[in-house]
């Protein structure tokens, strides 16, 4: 072989080698968006459904949308194990105990929840599971205390109660839950991303509004000029007046335009959501929260000598809105008591 023929042979081996490479990226690329297809369409739908008119717009959420679902994944990860809310757990389980003051909250809240009911009537099934959140409340107390073996009176603390407890997205398993709660929390980044393009256009139509009357301002100004109206005013009032007008419409244009810019396609609308997406540890996450309560939920120190239980919380924080988190099994018994005897006389 001659060395022509070697450098031919390289050169046309490592172009066959870049195909090679550059196939398989397309069939893994492929793959990617055969398994997030679902995804994308779900989060299309939720926020501005027009952006399937943009070329190869799943394509363009692709990276976002799998972004997304590992932090969804990552967050559910973190929920411990469904804890189960019936009168036996609430004596036994420390954190049902700690949510519920009595054990008859418990039972009214699993009573009177509308969704419980509906969902043992459609799916006949004996169990259920759900999401349930809850808002924590610290209140200051004052009380007994041990402190080393001595009783102390009014001593400050911290008691800890839950309240508002909701149930949410009641299904037949806890595997079923979990798949549930991940398509849903990127349709929750979905909303939050047309929330987002609702907000620049409110701006936008804000910022419109302020230029026509601005604009309108003027045009009476300077129409009073051609009248008697600057013989009612001093030498200089007239053109102060009209340069700050001047001035502010300019602002207001000038913001107008960015604003325009940031939703003058629907490539801008798809740039929206696929922001949000990107980052959805801004707008959703799951903090884990550690607390030394005693039975009657007084919070104590990590080195009180207090008998207490250490409860292990996840807190979900959505702009600032806190919930505490966590996944519930009930069975239809406790959900749907039975009706009370009728008594003959």
């Amino acid at each position: 072989m001659t060395d022509e023929q070697g450098f031919l042979q390289q050169v046309f081996g490592g172009l066959a080698a870049f195909a090679q490479e550059r196939l398989a990226e397309h069939r893994h690329h492929q793959e990617r968006l055969a398994a997030m297809r679902d995804a994308i369409e779900a989060v299309v739908d939720a926020s501005e459904p027009r952006i399937r008119l943009v070329g190869s717009y799943a394509d363009k959420l692709l990276n976002a949308v799998e972004t997304a679902s590992i932090y969804a994944e990552k967050v559910l990860k973190q929920l411990p194990p469904a804890i189960t809310l019936d009168a036996h757990a609430w004596s036994r389980h420390p954190e049902v105990n700690a949510f519920f003051a009595t054990v008859d909250d418990l039972r009214k809240m699993l009573a009177e929840d509308s969704g419980l009911r509906l969902f043992f009537q459609e799916s006949g099934a004996e169990r259920g599971y759900a999401l349930m959140l809850m808002v924590k409340r610290e209140t200051e107390t004052f009380g007994a205390a041990l402190r080393g073996d001595v009783l102390v009176r009014d001593v400050r603390q911290i008691r800890v109660s839950f309240s508002k407890h909701r149930l949410f997205f009641p299904t037949i398993s806890e595997k079923r839950l979990r798949e549930g709660l991940q398509q849903r929390m990127l349709v929750f980044l979905a909303t939050r991303a047309l929330e987002r393009i609702n907000e620049i256009r409110d701006q936008r139509s804000s910022l419109e509004e302020q230029r026509r009357r601005l604009q309108a301002q003027l045009r009476a100004l300077r129409s009073h000029a051609q009248g008697l109206q600057p013989l009612l005013l001093s030498t200089d009032e007239h053109p102060r007046r009209e340069t700050a007008l001047e001035q502010r419409l300019a602002q207001v244009e000038e913001d107008l335009v960015a604003v325009r810019k940031r939703l003058g396609t629907l490539d801008d609308y798809l740039e929206q959501v696929r922001q949000v997406l990107s980052q959805p540890e801004k707008y959703l996450q799951a903090r884990p929260l550690t607390l030394r309560l005693t039975r009657l939920g007084i919070k104590l120190s990590p080195e009180s000598s207090e008998p207490g239980e250490t409860l292990s919380l996840i807190e979900l924080d959505s702009l600032g809105d806190q919930r505490i988190g966590a996944l519930v099994r009930f069975s239809r018994q406790e959900a749907l008591p039975p009706p009370p005897m009728m008594t003959t006389i």
